[in-house]
């Protein structure tokens, strides 16, 4: 999304995220850099095929109540290109960015912006995730959460 990088990384078990604002809005306060740290899927900690472990994470990030958008972050295992996900009727899709592992392991992580609640409602929940796909980098579907 324009005006935010993010970053992802795996520390002891842990994935964590940083997103960061840019641009002309970037401040000094907590509103213009989170980091979020969870348990890793433990799918990842072994080498496999292709595989989506869990929906995206939604992250209260920003906190301005303005953005009509939040951001999701996952992970991926195997040689998944790229991760569609669909809440609330809109999708959005994002490249998957390999991540630095070690023991032959491929893992990666992807971003998408999304609206924040849907109609009728406010905020959302992982229920309200309805689709998340990875493809190959020829555009074939390889894996999906059920």
């Amino acid at each position: 999304m324009s005006g935010w990088e993010t970053a992802a990384w795996l520390d002891g078990g842990q994935f964590c995220v940083r997103a960061q604002r840019t641009g002309r809005k970037v401040n000094a306060s907590a509103a213009s850099n989170f980091v979020f740290c969870d348990p890793a899927p433990s799918a990842l900690d072994a080498s496999g095929p292709a595989l989506l472990p869990a929906k995206p994470v939604p992250y209260v990030a920003p906190l301005d109540p303005q953005q009509r958008k939040t951001i999701l972050v996952g992970t991926v295992r195997g040689d998944v290109a790229t991760v569609s996900v669909t809440m609330f009727g809109e999708t959005a899709t994002a490249a998957v960015h390999q991540l630095p592992v070690s023991a032959g392991r491929q893992v990666g992580a992807y971003a998408v912006w999304l609206p924040r609640s849907g109609p009728g409602r406010s905020g959302m929940d992982l229920s309200d995730v309805t689709a998340v796909i990875g493809y190959d980098a020829a555009g074939n579907v390889l894996t999906q959460v059920d």
